[in-house]
Parts: C-alpha cells; sequence; structure tokens
C-alpha cells in the first residue's frame, strides 16, 4: 500500500474517532462545499466522462445530472432541526427509537464503467450518514480521476474524505471499514461489511403476446445501445412470444436504424463469441447495434453477461414455457448466495399476464411495459435484500448506518411483565392491567382470532373434497334404491287398506 494512502488512512481513522461526522451541520457545509465546486468544474468534468467512456455528448450530460442528484438528494436528506430535536428525546423522557448512526469508515472501490455516477452517487450517500469516506478512482481512466481528485480535495475536509489512485490490496487495514465493491468478484462470498455490486447478474425482458410489440422493441433496443452496450442494467436476454417474434424482429430493426441515425456515429460488429456460436444468427443490424436471433436454449450466449449492443433474442410458445426457461437457467449459472435472483426484469405485456410473469419470475425488481432512463446508470445496485432497489441513487444514507435506538420509557407489555415479575407498579400498570404471572400466562394462550374464512371452506379442502364426491357417487344408487322400494312399500301398504 502506497504512502499516500496509508497516511489518508491514518487521517480518516482519526477524524473517525474524534466524532466530527457525526455533527449534522458539518455533514451539510461538506455536501455544500463538494456541490459548488462540482458545479465550478461542470464543462471539464463533463469533457471528461465523455473522453473516458467514449459515449455521445448527451450521455455523458445525463452520467453528469445523475451524480450531481445523488449529492442534492443526499444533501435533502439532511434537517438540522430535526436532528437536533431528535437528539434531545431522551432528555425530554422521550423514546428515540429510529436513531441510526454512521458505520464510521467507508472504502468505495469504483469501476470503469459510469466512472462520475459511480463515485459519487456512494460518496454523497455514505457522508451524508456521517461517515469518513474513502475512494479509489479508476486508474485505468485517463481524464476525470485527476478532476475528482481536484475537485474533492478542494471542496471537503481531507481528513473525512480522501481519494485515492492505488487499491489497498490489504483488507486487513479496512477490518473497521465498510467496503463498497462495485468491481466484485461473482464468486466471492457475502460478507456483512461489504455492499458488493451485483455487476454479473443477468437482466431479463420477456415480450408476451398481449404486449404492445412496437413500444417494447423500442425500449429494448434504447437500453441495450445506450452507452455502448455496458449498462448493468440493460437486457442481456429477450425472451420473445413465437406468435410475435417475426414482427418483433421488424419493430427492432426499425428502432436500431431511428437510433443510428439520431445517436452517436459508431460501428457495430457481433462479437467473436456471436460469430462462433452456430445457434447465433443477425436477422437486423445498424450502426449502433443488432438483433441476434438464438435458436438453440443451450447456446453459451444465454449463460453469461454481454457488455456489447446485441438484443440476443430465443423464442417460447407460452407464458409458463418462458417461466420454466428463466428458473432453470438461473439455477444452471447461480455462482453465489446473491444469484438467486436476476438483477431485474422488464415485462411487456398486458397487466393480467405482467402479474402472473412477475410474480414468478425470480428478480431483484421488475419494471411493467417500460424501462427507466436512469436505471441505465451507474454500476448494479448492491446485494442489499433489506432495503428496495433505489432506481435513480444506487445508493443510501441507510447502508452506511446501524440501528441504534434510545429507549427513555418502558413499554406497555414490559410493565405488566415487570409487574407480574416483582409486583412492582410504575404507575404504567393500573386496573385490569395487574395481572399476575399465573393470569399473563393464561392471557397469553387464548385463541387466535378467526381468519374470516367461510367454515365450510376451512374444513373442507382438496382431499377432503374428493373423499365426500367419492361417498356421493358410491351412495347414490343406493338412496335411489331404498327410495323406491320404500316408495313402492308405502304405496302398496296403502292399498292393502283401502
Amino acid at each position: 500500500m502506497a504512502s499516500a494512502t496509508k497516511a489518508a488512512l491514518a487521517r480518516l481513522r482519526a477524524a473517525k474517532i474524534d466524532g466530527r461526522t457525526e455533527n449534522v451541520r458539518y455533514r451539510q457545509s461538506q455536501l455544500q462545499y463538494l456541490y459548488r465546486e462540482l458545479i465550478a468544474l461542470q464543462d471539464e468534468l463533463r469533457a471528461a466522462i465523455r473522453k473516458d467512456s467514449s459515449i455521445s455528448e448527451a450521455e455523458a450530460d445525463v452520467e453528469f445530472a445523475a451524480g450531481m442528484t445523488c449529492v442534492k438528494d443526499a444533501y435533502e436528506t439532511l434537517d438540522f432541526d430535526k436532528s437536533l430535536s431528535d437528539e434531545y428525546s431522551v432528555a425530554r423522557g422521550q423514546d428515540f427509537t429510529q436513531r441510526r448512526r454512521g458505520v464510521g469508515l467507508v472504502y468505495v472501490k469504483t469501476g470503469i464503467d459510469f466512472p462520475f455516477f459511480s463515485v459519487l452517487a456512494p460518496l454523497a450517500a455514505a457522508a451524508a450518514a456521517g461517515n469518513c469516506v474513502l475512494v479509489q478512482v479508476n486508474a485505468d481512466l485517463r481524464y476525470l480521476p485527476g478532476l475528482l481528485k481536484q475537485a474533492i480535495g478542494k471542496a471537503v475536509d481531507p481528513d473525512a474524505i480522501a481519494v485515492i489512485d492505488d487499491d489497498v490490496s490489504d483488507e486487513a487495514h479496512l477490518a473497521e471499514a465498510m467496503i463498497v465493491d462495485q468491481k466484485s468478484d461473482p464468486q466471492a462470498s457475502l460478507r456483512v461489511n461489504v455492499l458488493a455490486s451485483r455487476g454479473r447478474s443477468r437482466v431479463v425482458a420477456v415480450v408476451d403476446r398481449t404486449a404492445d410489440v412496437d413500444a417494447a422493441a423500442r425500449c429494448l433496443v434504447r437500453a441495450r445501445l445506450a452507452y455502448n452496450g455496458r449498462s448493468s442494467y440493460a437486457p442481456d436476454l429477450i425472451i420473445v412470444n413465437e406468435f410475435v417474434k417475426k414482427p418483433f424482429f421488424e419493430a427492432a430493426a426499425r428502432h436500431i436504424n431511428a437510433y443510428s441515425d439520431a445517436g452517436p456515429s459508431r460501428r457495430a460488429t457481433a462479437s467473436k463469441q456471436i460469430e462462433a456460436c452456430p445457434s447465433s444468427k443477425v436477422v437486423a443490424s445498424g450502426d449502433a447495434g443488432l438483433v441476434v436471433d438464438i435458436s438453440s436454449r443451450s447456446s453459451p450466449l444465454l449463460q453469461s453477461k454481454i457488455s456489447e449492443p446485441a438484443l440476443l433474442i430465443i423464442a417460447t410458445t407460452s407464458l409458463e414455457d418462458a417461466i420454466d426457461y428463466l428458473t432453470s437457467s438461473l439455477s444452471k449459472s447461480q455462482s453465489s448466495v446473491s444469484e438467486t435472483t436476476y438483477l431485474a426484469s422488464y415485462i411487456f405485456a398486458n397487466p393480467p399476464t405482467a402479474k402472473y410473469l412477475s410474480q414468478f419470475i425470480p428478480s431483484s425488481a421488475s419494471f411493467i411495459n417500460h424501462i427507466p432512463s436512469d436505471l441505465l446508470i451507474g454500476p448494479a445496485a448492491p446485494y442489499f435484500p433489506q432495503q428496495p432497489l433505489n432506481v435513480t441513487r444506487r445508493y443510501t444514507p441507510e447502508m452506511f448506518s446501524v440501528c441504534s435506538p434510545e429507549i427513555a420509557q418502558t413499554s406497555p407489555p414490559a410493565a405488566k411483565a415487570a409487574f407480574a415479575l416483582f409486583g412492582e407498579s410504575s404507575g404504567q400498570v393500573q386496573g385490569k392491567e395487574a395481572l399476575s404471572a399465573k393470569q399473563l400466562a393464561e392471557l397469553a394462550v387464548r385463541p387466535l382470532k378467526p381468519t374470516g374464512q367461510p367454515l365450510q371452506h376451512a374444513k373442507i379442502g382438496f382431499f377432503e373434497q374428493g373423499i365426500l364426491i367419492g361417498l356421493g357417487t358410491a351412495a347414490t344408487p343406493i338412496l335411489l334404491t331404498l327410495g323406491t322400494g320404500l316408495y313402492f312399500g308405502v304405496r302398496a301398504l296403502w292399498s292393502s287398506f283401502h
């Protein structure tokens, strides 16, 4: 580890110990200074994004705007008056159950794609949560790292936020830190102190026969071709119902040509992997991208993440066929605990069908008949099952903080338990609430309230219905025979007496 990195870590640890980032005013000022400095360098930053990523001017501007929005949103989560009131809750004898505190030290390892957003999204969220932050920018980039170091170094307290070039390879130095890993190895095991991006998880799309085929093709073409096809949330596999396969290909070809005419000047060619695959066929192409028909479901192209402007398409015969294929494909490619679901799914269908598909396709998030443009920017969201995907920011202050409630009052259940145990009341247990330990135990085993389901449905299930139908079938001829015999017997008796 370089001496500059060691010095930065030492400063951050000292700042963490003295607790300077816990003050909300301090956090507000740091984010304000950073925001102003980034605005002052906006022209240079936008140009650097464009050059380092080889993307269009519009795409660079959108990434810049998304990164700045992360800083702004993080700043707006800080409310000094509310934080001051919450801080003194216990002094007023009140509970502060929602209290959170920062984890202390955050280390961010950024990837090469979306370099501006990938730095600012976790940095702003971690700083807003009250942490010291060490950011490692990608050394493979030529223009942006120097500008970011200049902006961040000039704007913020170097003892609280630092930017480095070298990766901290020895993680023993970061045993106490929360690590944001945007370059995570899919084979790496999950750890509680690592927010690892699921950059190798696949994204799937389903186009049903009930979909607006032209609108679906337009959305999927734009998502796959934007940013040179390198977005983590671009669709890696598109499943199209065979009934609409031909019109989908035609619509995709039209939209690729329209995208090529309106977008940056690029020349899309099939990769060696696509060309070498005997089951793949390029059915449409434009300057910006390709449409590839995959005829074999065992094709290796369908089992891996792709990072090129090519739409890989297979056909299915029904909803069940699509679901079966996606679930079995996921189990075959599963490489870690976080890969039990797809990163995202895009479903194009009418509402009832979309509901059915989204219910049975395992994915971290499902999007119905649209693909959010801001989702395409930045790294894949980290594996964080406690919180839903944040489409715009990817990282939130809650990810960089832990619960630390302050309780000033005894809860009613605890007061009842204390009275039952010790026979003492703090004034919270009075009258009928003053129960003995035995009464408290009897109260705890009272029957649960009914579900509201009719009794006959609750007692007669699938198997019970089968038994009753069988008994009814067997009993019907017997009852008919008895009824007929009884009828004629009564009739004969009546005739004999009259």
